[in-house]
């Protein structure tokens, strides 16, 4: 196994570039830019004249409502990709298997998330730069939006893997929304969610008392749980991909309620 995964590892690499060069520009990132300037944009008139303060707010909803969802379809419809163009048959002739395929698709979802990073980054960059905004966000915070990118693509790519049928991403995607909705309106339900927003923005103990800082080991655990399940779609290597997907089930379990108030 070892000696596989040495004589793979640079095709492996050479096919994460090119999966994540793939995701990051993705024509649905368009459509979806799209959506959320509007909603943004609306947003930015209601809060007034522009401002530090207001570029801020703006460009913290803009990051948890883009990134995650882009790349989800983005990741989704290339790892689709080739079911849908009928290739399968085709790549089965090709040297690396379904499974190396799939582990460079998902490493390929660090390229949306480091750009996702690099926004994250901004928005610090705008807190602190300067004379330091008021309610300013730590790092643990902002880490939500790159994490929701890289849980967001693996999910897409597990649900290209798990649920090949037409419709089923969208399905996957108004399933979330409603898992955010509920756990917002629920106060047991709250941390749960991986939209969780800064509590530097509320006035709620649940929210205050949290840690974010484990809240953000908590969506690392989640999103590296769904890579696991992408690559447990073929019998390769089952046994060792149980056991790390029991060991991260169990640490993002106790990042879970570390988090808690």
């Amino acid at each position: 196994m070892t000696l596989t995964m040495t004589t793979h590892a640079p095709a492996i690499g050479t096919l994460a570039r090119r999966e994540a060069w793939r995701m990051v520009r993705h024509p649905v990132y368009l459509f979806v830019l799209v959506y959320v300037l509007l909603v943004s944009g609306i947003e930015a008139v209601d809060l007034g004249l522009p401002s530090r303060d207001t570029m801020r707010s703006v460009l913290d909803s803009f990051g948890l409502m883009f990134f995650g969802i882009a790349t989800f379809f983005a990741a989704n419809l290339v790892a689709s990709s080739a079911r849908r163009a009928r290739a399968e048959s085709q790549l089965a002739a090709a040297p690396t298997s379904a499974q190396t395929r799939t582990l460079a698709t998902c490493l390929g979802v660090l390229g949306p998330t480091a750009v996702a990073a690099g926004f994250a980054t901004l928005i610090w960059l705008i807190e602190h730069v300067g004379t330091d905004l008021p309610l300013a966000q730590g790092p643990a915070a902002l880490a939500v939006i790159p994490l929701c990118t890289l849980g967001g693509g693996l999910l897409g790519v597990v649900a290209a893997q798990w649920l090949p049928w037409p419709g089923a991403a969208l399905i996957v995607v108004v399933a979330m929304i409603a898992w955010v909705v509920a756990a917002g309106n629920n106060v047991d339900l709250r941390w749960t969610s991986p939209w969780t927003m800064s509590p530097e923005f509320h006035d709620d103990f649940l929210l205050t008392a949290g840690s974010q800082v484990w809240h953000a080991v908590y969506l690392l655990g989640l999103g590296l749980l769904a890579g696991v399940a992408a690559l447990l779609r073929y019998p390769s290597h089952r046994r060792p991909l149980l056991a790390l997907g029991a060991a991260l089930w169990i640490g993002t379990l106790a990042a879970y309620w570390a988090q808690l108030p």
